[in-house]
């Protein structure tokens, strides 16, 4: 099905690992963060094609571009990435957890179905049942959905906290919050939210675009049959620009707050300034991570249901 064989294996090794060594020496990932992410990497390239890949790259760099882009100001807000922006592992996981799962689930269905193209292959897997929906392309639709939405979420985070005015909670439109407040939402954070969405939507659709066979005689992803590159830039959208403002309900409503007893700043943490932090409102174990993971499988969800929306009439 995908391809294992010896040199693919060696090249994503290869490039994954420098990727790796380079971020980790930018300070762009800790020590487990770098571990995380190349699990992540490794297992989405392995099992589909490095443009599946690609797609998720875009997400980190321009992530990480954000996330250091005036870091200073951020960190005199209170509001900037802890370890001077690195990402750990925990963050790794809540962003790439989604989008690799939904990979290996559609590798599980095609090998035990068979009988369809597969990220690239054809006549592939065990040909046990016959699957009545195109499996790769809906797939897709959910790797999509997933990626948009952290994409948005983080640049609407990092983008959004450079507002000149103060952020205004998503529930209550009328009360301003001071910068990096769960649930608060701004201009800059809007228009960066459909940035995240589109650098995810354009990204995928170029490389799936068929005017690579009419250029070089050759598709970059040819399992992608039933996508046309302007739905994979709607699909990304809407499960994206969804997505985020989901986080952005459940920071504003159920996450976990707490209040620092020396500094006295609203914060995501049990602890700040090196001590344990008094709670104040939400659900204790409804942390960040937590909400990025139910947001981006809310966001994958919208992607899907517009896809098969579009396809059943004859738009996708």
């Amino acid at each position: 099905m995908a391809s294992l064989d010896l040199l693919n294996i060696a090249v994503a090794v290869l490039i994954l690992g420098l990727i790796a060594v380079l971020a980790y020496k930018k300070r762009i990932v800790t020590k487990s963060g770098l571990i995380a992410a190349f699990v992540v990497g490794i297992v989405v390239w392995l099992l589909t094609s490095w443009a599946w890949f690609f797609i998720m790259l875009s997400f980190f760099l321009i992530t990480a571009l954000f996330t250091h882009f005036k870091y200073q100001k951020k960190r005199s807000l209170g509001a900037a990435q802890e370890k001077s922006g690195a990402r750990s592992w925990s963050n790794v996981v809540a962003n790439g957890l989604l989008p690799m799962s939904f990979v290996i689930f559609g590798f599980i269905l095609i090998f035990i179905g068979g009988g369809q193209d597969a990220y690239g292959r054809t006549d592939v897997g065990l040909g046990l049942y016959f699957i009545p929906f195109p499996v790769v392309a809906v797939t897709f639709a959910a790797f999509l959905g997933a990626l948009a939405t952290h994409t948005a979420d983080t640049l609407a985070t990092e983008i959004g906290l450079l507002n000149p005015s103060p952020p205004r909670l998503i529930t209550k439109p009328w009360k301003t919050v001071p910068a990096g407040t769960s649930g608060g939402v701004s201009v800059l954070g809007l228009v960066a939210t459909f940035l995240g969405c589109l650098i995810i939507g354009i990204s995928a659709a170029i490389l799936a675009a068929p005017l690579w066979v009419s250029l070089f005689g050759i598709a970059i992803m040819p399992e992608i049959v039933n996508f046309a590159p302007v739905t994979i830039v709607l699909v990304a959208l809407a499960g994206g620009f969804v997505g985020c403002t989901i986080d952005s309900l459940f920071g504003a409503t159920i996450q976990g707050m707490w209040q620092c007893q020396v500094c006295g700043k609203h914060t995501e943490k049990k602890s700040h300034c090196s001590e344990p932090a008094e709670f104040l409102r939400g659900n204790r174990y409804f942390d960040n991570n937590m909400v990025n993971l139910i947001s981006g499988l809310l966001g994958a969800f919208i992607a899907v249901f517009l896809y098969l929306m579009l396809l059943g009439i004859g738009l996708a």
